[in-house]
């Protein structure tokens, strides 16, 4: 069978449309506020509100544009009872509201935009965006296409006569809502040959202040409103239109859906032939739950729409293509982990990330890097001089997961990563953090205090441990322990970052129809055996595991001692910096119950050490350490003596200045500048040069 027939795409069904209810209120409020404030459009007075309100959506293919301005006069009937009830808080609000169930939408693809006749309008864009409205309303009523010169007789360029035209074809009343949907607006992004455009002074042209200056004049009349959509630079073109064009866009977020939205996906979802049947009985069994189905989606689309229908589709026609439905999520996850599902599912998507040009292929680690650690950005955060970030993850086919209306997270979906790992072009560092998001579980969304400290620390350790040049730290491990000394170094090659259930304080609960996401404090046995494989470094799924914060298993050449690693990293700055409590805390929570539950029964080739990684020690600490970094062996006591090494474990402390060997000094200073703002620092706190300095230090160790 080949790669096409056994994971075709096809279109198998007729997809339900779900979630969207903050998108929804939020265009409907925008929509509200145009036409409240209409009368100030016409004056045009000093006030703000002259600039014309239109929702925006510059996203890329799969997110949803097109299918939400579809539908989005049938969400607002859906959501009148629900979300939309508190928005018609009163009179005005009610009545707009009623108009607006009562609206025509116009769908118009801007992708069919071109020059058109009469000879001397020939290059005019607004003759050529006013004839397509009209083209696009003859089309939508059943008639033929109008003959462009008779057209520009009865309209010329006013847009009173147009609308009015328009009307007439639709068999509107002059008082119903007409909402006009453009698709595609980054086509104007090709048409510079095409039309005549304003020039800047500085000579450039900027075609989407001329297009939304022709909606600005389509606002004026009455009862008409816009949605615009498409890929294309958002923040940007937002930017120069508020202040050029007197249009003033709003956002419309346009979130990839959650595990809940698709189980309520899945399960309104039929089959356009068979329409009793639901998408979810014919991939599920009575041992695999939609919930389970639902997660595995999430899992390697990210939740964004077009992604999620093509893989539903494939799965669909491989399921009934061998006739029995997937008997488990291991056994669906199975198949969406081929590499020829992953080629397939995901070729419309991966172009622009294929086909990048120098300036931006120079930035990709630097996105991989905050959609790895889960760097929150702003909307208006400058990706470097000019560049906004917010325009960049689109430019780089990459997604924007919105945490609330101006914070945002890069989503990269894992279903985009077997393509890319396999391709030559990429550089070490960018392959370690593909794999790692490839083995990240999908819902390890960090927000904890120093989770990118820990990260960078992470990741900096799978480079140090793998480099096959002389490398200060693991000399200075190697001067510290003798068992460290004997361990096979470097490792046998850079693996991504691995992901481990997280450690709890108490016995692991387990949970209906989930895989579990913890171990019992007494469960190391398993650990050790079972959960950490030799050479790959790990970090746990929960911010709040009871366990350190990176772990790794090295073995000696001969195989005759096995060194179980953890490391705590302690991301303070606080004046009083890490005392010898913080330390102890660490060490009881790692090192006594490895010894109580697996060491004092296993073979003598095993050992345990425990690295205190801390950004600024207390003055007792530095103190005893005689500002160097020290190694406590078995018996050896601590704070006071309030602590006891346990037999064949290790403790070693790291000095401010050895620190430096994992994470430079410049690193440390930006990170304590982030931190001090944020339990969660966004980019901009950050910085573009904070990111940069990091991957330099990585690029450094390859």
């Amino acid at each position: 069978m080949s790669l096409g027939e056994k994971w075709a795409v096809g279109s198998f069904v007729q997809f339900a449309v779900v979630d969207r209810e903050e998108d929804v209120y939020r265009v409907t409020e925008q929509l509200y506020h145009l036409e409240s404030n209409r009368h100030e459009l016409r004056a045009e007075t000093s006030s703000p509100f002259y600039r014309a309100t239109v929702p925006f959506a510059p996203h890329l293919f799969g997110s949803g544009k097109t299918t939400f301005c579809l539908s989005y006069l049938e969400l607002v009937q859906r959501f009148r009872e629900t979300s939309l009830s508190s928005f018609a808080s009163d009179g005005s609000r009610k009545e707009f509201l009623d108009k607006l169930r009562e609206a025509v939408l116009l769908y118009v693809d801007l992708r069919l935009l071109e020059p058109i006749n009469p000879i001397e309008e020939k290059r005019n864009l607004k003759w050529a965006v006013l004839y397509l409205l009209f083209k696009s309303t003859c089309l939508k009523s059943g008639q033929g296409q109008p003959d462009p010169d008779e057209c520009f007789k009865v309209f010329k360029l006013r847009t009173d006569v147009l609308i009015k035209k328009i009307r007439e074809v639709l068999s509107m009343r002059t008082d119903q809502f007409l909402l006009v949907a453009f698709d595609e607006v980054g086509v104007l992004d090709e048409s510079d040959e095409e039309f005549h455009f304003k020039r800047t002074p500085d000579g450039r042209v900027r075609p989407y202040n001329d297009f939304f200056r022709i909606l600005w004049e389509l606002c004026l009349e009455d009862n008409v409103f816009f949605i615009v959509v498409g890929k294309s630079e958002g923040l940007s073109i937002k930017n120069y239109v508020a202040s050029v064009s007197k249009v003033l866009l709003h956002f419309i977020s346009l979130s990839p859906l959650n595990s809940s939205s698709i189980v309520e996906f899945l399960e309104k979802s039929y089959l356009k032939v068979q329409t009793q049947s639901r998408v979810c009985d014919i991939l599920c069994n009575r041992s695999f739950s939609v919930n389970e189905l639902a997660e595995a989606l999430l899992e390697y689309t990210g939740g964004v729409p077009g992604l999620l229908t093509r893989a539903v589709n494939m799965l669909l026609n491989y399921v009934q293509t061998r006739g029995q439905s997937f008997k488990s999520k291991e056994d669906c996850l199975s198949c969406m982990k081929e590499h020829g599902f992953r080629t397939v599912c995901s070729q419309p998507f991966v172009t622009r990330i294929s086909t990048l040009d120098e300036s931006r292929r120079s930035v990709l680690d630097m996105l991989l890097m905050m959609a790895l650690y889960r760097i929150p950005f702003k909307a208006d955060d400058e990706l470097n001089s000019g560049s906004y970030l917010f325009d960049a993850v689109t430019e780089m086919g990459f997604y924007r997961y919105p945490i609330d209306e101006n914070t945002f997270q890069v989503l990269f979906p894992k279903v985009f990563i077997r393509n890319l790992n396999n391709a030559s072009s990429f550089s070490l560092l960018e392959k370690i953090l593909l794999g790692s998001l490839n083995m990240e579980p999908v819902d390890c969304f960090f927000s904890s205090k120093c989770r990118v400290f820990e990260g960078i620390v992470a990741t900096r350790l799978v480079l140090i441990l793998s480099s096959k040049v002389r490398n200060e730290f693991r000399e200075l491990l190697g001067r510290l322990s003798a068992i460290w000394k004997e361990m096979k170094l470097p490792i046998n090659g850079p693996s991504p970052l691995h992901y481990m259930m997280s450690v709890s304080r108490g016995e692991a609960r387990s949970e209906s129809n989930k895989k579990r996401k913890t171990y019992g404090c007494n469960e190391w046995n398993e650990i050790i055996h079972k959960a950490l494989c030799f050479d790959r470094v790990y970090i746990p799924k929960e911010v709040n595991s009871y366990s350190p914060d990176i772990m790794f298993k090295l073995q000696s050449p001969d195989d005759s001692n096995v060194l179980m690693v953890g490391v705590a990293c302690k991301g303070r700055w606080k004046s009083e910096g890490i005392g010898w409590s913080d330390i102890i805390e660490e060490a009881k929570k790692f090192l006594y119950p490895v010894f109580n539950e697996f060491l004092s029964q296993a073979l003598e080739c095993y050992h345990c050490m425990l690295i205190i990684f801390g950004t600024k020690l207390a003055l007792n600490v530095t103190s005893e350490l005689g500002n160097q970094s020290r190694c406590y062996t078995s018996r050896m006591r601590i704070g006071g003596n309030s602590f006891e090494i346990p037999p064949k474990c290790e403790l070693v402390i790291l000095c401010e200045r050895d620190v430096e060997m994992l994470t430079d000094r410049e690193i440390l200073n930006g990170l304590e500048r982030a931190f001090s703002t944020s339990d969660n620092p966004p980019f901009g706190d950050l910085g573009f040069n904070l990111l940069r300095r990091a991957r330099d230090s990585f690029m450094s160790l390859q």
